[in-house]
């Protein structure tokens, strides 16, 4: 729930991921906060359940994601964030709560922890989200005591990263891997920072082939062997990360539906690793170094 005091909206850590607790017609379950969904998506059969109405805002396209699978635009007057009234919201209805099950559930969680929902960029972008990840903490409509300078944080250690948002509403990067510059995808839904194989391949960054495949329980890419890689000259914006020892899989997860392939997806560990900001107000990420 929000802090009436601090006015802050409080997250709960699963494995890497950070899930906040959202509310609609006040039934209360917790959404994952989730800068790769281009809109907040809710499981279709508890919108049935509380009788949300179909929107006519949106159009659905069949892709590769919802091919085969029940997908609908329904509406809410009624969506708190904590307790930050956030409605009217169209959310893209779909069966989830399997999907969300498969990810981890919180340490010594105490009784049921119930996930219908992904917190997308349509209400973080309207609300211009500050999303203070370490201290668990969401501000929405921030004030500027709340969101302090780019000269203040920089006294806290952290360098400051710009960003875009795309067409479809995706937090863009520009990095350097190698000796080449790439364009990034900060998806905080994604629990592991991943390059694709192909920028692997071209950079011929040093990898080892590991057992496991990627697991992608919402479905946006098949499943596919995963190499541990060392990131050699591997900077975001000039937050240099060359040390990481990050993933890599053939994923190719491409920008738009007529776009580019993203070189990586920037996922929460790296989050949690450099004590990350993330501001949508100012298109800022902030890092920073623990040992500095």
């Amino acid at each position: 729930m929000a802090n009436a005091e601090e006015d802050f909206i409080s997250t709960v850590r699963a494995g890497d991921r950070l899930f906040a607790a959202v509310s609609i017609n006040h039934f209360a379950s917790w959404w994952l906060v989730d800068t790769g969904a281009s809109l907040c998506e809710f499981d279709l059969e508890t919108a049935k359940n509380l009788r949300l109405k179909r929107s006519a805002k949106y159009r659905l396209i069949l892709n590769s994601k919802n091919r085969g699978e029940n997908f609908s635009f329904v509406e809410t007057p009624d969506l708190l964030v904590g307790s930050v009234q956030c409605g009217p919201c169209v959310l893209l209805a779909h069966p989830l709560i399997h999907a969300l099950s498969q990810a981890e559930a919180p340490a010594r969680w105490p009784g049921e922890f119930e996930r219908t929902g992904l917190l997308g960029m349509n209400l973080l972008l309207q609300k211009r989200a500050l999303i203070v990840w370490s201290k668990h903490r969401i501000y929405l409509d921030p004030t500027k005591d709340q969101a302090p300078s780019p000269a203040a944080y920089e006294v806290e250690g952290y360098k400051a990263i710009p960003f875009n948002i795309t067409t479809n509403r995706q937090i863009q990067i520009e990095g350097t891997l190698g000796s080449n510059r790439y364009q990034f995808c900060l998806d905080t839904g994604t629990a592991r920072t991943m390059l694709d194989q192909s920028i692997v391949d071209q950079e011929r960054l040093p990898s080892r082939l590991t057992n496991s495949v990627v697991m992608s329980p919402m479905k946006e890419f098949g499943d596919s062997k995963v190499s541990r890689v060392t990131a050699t000259h591997f900077q975001l914006g000039d937050f240099d990360l060359s040390h990481c020892k990050i993933l890599a899989a053939s994923f190719h997860l491409s920008q738009s539906d007529r776009g580019r392939i993203w070189a990586g997806l920037i996922g929460a560990d790296l989050l949690w690793e450099y004590d990350a900001v993330i501001d949508l107000g100012s298109n800022t990420l902030y890092l920073r170094s623990k040992a500095g």
